[in-house]
């Protein structure tokens, strides 16, 4: 086999050896891929369930205030802390603001900030 041949070969096998090389990587990102949607799938139900759960759990131990807040949410269509430190003779809007965080981390509330306020929402 003479030189030119040799180099022709090695010319190949290298050729080869990066398509081999770039199929494998475009498998493997498909694969990565495949399994980041299914992972995003089963968060998303999973999330779904651990609001379930909250929300039955939060219902059992609801208050008479969290209660009246909700109802104070339904009725105004959106409170923010102010609100609420006016309507039911809150010190401060901390006192407030923590009240309706926890009612929105139980599931009870949603909530979307519109520059410096947040403002919760009934379910």
């Amino acid at each position: 086999m003479s030189d030119v041949e040799v180099k022709e070969l090695d010319k190949r096998s290298v050729e080869t050896t990066t398509i081999l090389r770039k199929i494998k990587e475009t498998t493997e990102m498909e694969l990565l891929g495949q399994i980041s949607e299914r992972l995003g799938t089963i968060e998303k139900r999973l999330d779904g369930i651990e609001r379930e759960l909250g929300k039955e759990v939060s219902d059992d131990i609801l208050g008479d205030v969290d209660e009246r807040i909700i109802e104070f949410v339904k009725k105004n269509g959106k409170a923010c802390a102010e609100d609420l430190q006016r309507a039911f003779n809150y010190r401060g809007k901390n006192a407030a603001s923590a009240r309706l965080n926890r009612l929105h981390s139980q599931g009870l509330l949603e909530k979307k900030q519109a520059g410096r306020r947040v403002y919760y929402f009934a379910k």
